[in-house]
């Protein structure tokens, strides 16, 4: 060989490596926010399991790689606008494999049995082999953004064996990921209704799977608003993502929990989507990619009405079907999510008349208009896909009601995506009415029975819309406990209004998340003032809960 062409292939072969090198994505979590490569990344993931398609089940099996049928879910996830997808357990390394080829990103779940003896030597030794086992492939990917190591732990089952347990299984665990796979945040998949008395602050962001099933802090504060609720409990010093949300379109349910129909879906998961951006997630996790036919008890049938059987957004014809076929949900968040405004939120109170502008887009889009009584306020041309920032500057003649309407279009002009924002703006503070609760006992020990005592301060050109709506969440296995709905019809000319409920300490009960809210109008803007408090039996939840 000669020597100039040895030469060539020399230099070809390091600029590969650099070239790899340069490649490898660089994770950092600041500014509540994940940056990937130095850019702020809203991460728009999918639950996906493999192995749950018509006939299988993924946890009572011996499990099979499935890469043909793998690679072409990752690529019509890919074309349908995810970056990411979110696992409820650890893929093997020829899958991880593919999903670093693919391009998407990966939210990885670790199988730790959440209903194990936390403290236990034995328990603790068989995750440690089992994570290690993991890390000793998966540190070699760098399409992992995020591992969870834990999914949805029951309160009952927290007490029982610690909260001093849960945190020192979480901090070890979390340890050894940290060390082994440096640089990758660590979290778990908390249930937002059952985990709100958990301090997420012991992981590196805070991560929810939450529902809008209309019942407890849903029920009081508004689906946005407790979820919103979650991020301030925690201090609001971490990215948030959420890993499930969605709506299953069994036949029979009862609720939000199954029993939608196909448009249902579609307008639940964008609502539930835009609720969620509200809330301050910067991720999120939709359940999920395809209907699990093993959850109805029977792998091989699909007519159970058990609502988990059917949250798909890809459905199965029959037992053969292993490809399946998109549900309009699919094509709904597709078009969704080439342009997520993620400021200014929806239905927020702004005390100023510059509002901040944040968007996240696809390459498809070009151009943001944005709308004020038909009027262009703002135009601009976006220049690359990813994260983009602005603010408007509104003309306010004191408070008022703003319907933000945004368009997007594509190269050709094209419109791509409508969308509006309501917010409530003023130049002044704004001097809102207030909802207030107080509970006794403060302690659940200290009595069989407790009382909400709510109090509403009322404004003038406030207008309290509905009924007061009051809750004593248990968190009694995946049971709420009781809910009251407070007719204040009666009192709306009142400056304060005082209203009292009591409720039943169930012996079995550990934390009561006590909440009330009312809606409150002006003008188009409707929004919810509330409360919570968390009341806890003695001081079992002092390693676990926020201090």
């Amino acid at each position: 060989m000669k020597k100039g062409n040895a030469l060539l292939i020399v230099l070809f072969l390091m600029m590969s490596i650099m070239g790899t090198a340069q490649s490898k994505t660089k994770i950092e979590i600041k500014d509540n926010w994940y940056y990937l490569n130095g850019e702020k990344y809203f991460i728009k993931a999918l639950g996906y399991e493999i192995g749950a398609r018509p006939g299988q089940s993924p946890y009572h099996e011996i499990k099979s790689d499935n890469l043909d049928l793998m690679k072409f879910d990752m690529n019509v996830i890919k074309d349908a606008g995810y970056n990411a997808i979110r696992t409820w357990s650890q893929f093997s390394e020829p899958q991880l494999k593919l999903i670093q080829d693919s391009g998407l990103k990966l939210i990885m779940g670790i199988n730790v049995d959440p209903d194990k003896d936390y403290g236990n030597p034995q328990f603790i030794k068989e995750c440690d082999e089992n994570l290690q086992n993991v890390l000793n492939y998966s540190k070699k990917y760098d399409c992992i953004i995020t591992y969870l190591i834990l999914n949805e732990p029951q309160t009952d089952h927290v007490y029982k064996v610690s909260g001093k347990a849960f945190v020192s299984l979480m901090k070890h665990l979390t340890g050894i990921i940290h060390q082994e796979h440096p640089g990758i945040p660590v979290t778990i998949s908390a249930n937002a209704m059952i985990s709100d008395y958990i301090d997420e602050n012991i992981f590196d962001v805070y991560a929810y799977n939450c529902y809008d099933h209309s019942e407890a802090q849903t029920a009081t504060m508004g689906f946005k608003d407790y979820i919103k609720g979650l991020n301030e409990l925690n201090g609001l010093k971490k990215p948030f993502i959420i890993t499930e949300f969605g709506y299953s379109v069994s036949h029979k349910g009862f609720g939000r929990y199954g029993g939608n129909t196909l448009t249902e879906q579609s307008q639940g998961l964008i609502a539930n989507y835009r609720d969620l951006i509200d809330a301050g997630a910067v991720g999120m996790c939709p359940f999920y990619y395809a209907d699990g036919w093993w959850k109805g008890g029977d792998a091989f049938y699909h007519n159970s009405d058990q609502p988990e059987e059917w949250f798909g957004f890809w459905g199965y014809s029959d037992v053969n079907d292993k490809f399946g076929s998109p549900r309009p949900v699919w094509y709904a968040m597709r078009d969704y999510m080439k342009a997520l405004i993620i400021s200014p939120k929806n239905n927020t109170i702004y005390n100023s008349s510059t509002i901040p502008v944040e968007l996240y887009t696809t390459k498809e889009a070009k151009k943001v208009v944005v709308k004020v009584n038909d009027k262009a306020l703002f135009t601009k041309n976006i220049t690359k896909e990813g994260y983009f920032a602005d603010q408007i500057t509104l003309d306010l003649k004191g408070i008022e009601d703003v319907e933000l309407a945004f368009e997007f279009f594509d190269k050709d002009n094209k419109s791509i995506k409508t969308e509006s924002i309501l917010i409530l703006a003023s130049n002044t503070p704004i001097e809102l009415p207030k909802l207030t609760i107080e509970v006794t006992p403060g302690d659940l020990n200290k009595g069989k029975t407790a009382t909400i005592s709510t109090k509403i301060e009322t404004k003038e050109n406030f207008k309290l819309a509905d009924n007061l709506h009051v809750s004593f969440n248990t968190h009694i296995g995946w049971e709420v406990g009781p809910q009251s709905t407070v007719s204040i019809k009666d009192q709306l000319n009142k400056k304060i209004i005082l209203s009292e409920n009591t409720y039943n300490i169930p012996d079995t009960c550990h934390v009561v998340n006590a909440s009330a809210g009312v809606s409150v109008q002006y003008g188009k803007f409707v929004f919810r003032i509330h409360d919570q408090k968390l009341i806890y039996r003695g001081d079992w939840a002092k390693e676990v809960a926020r201090k």
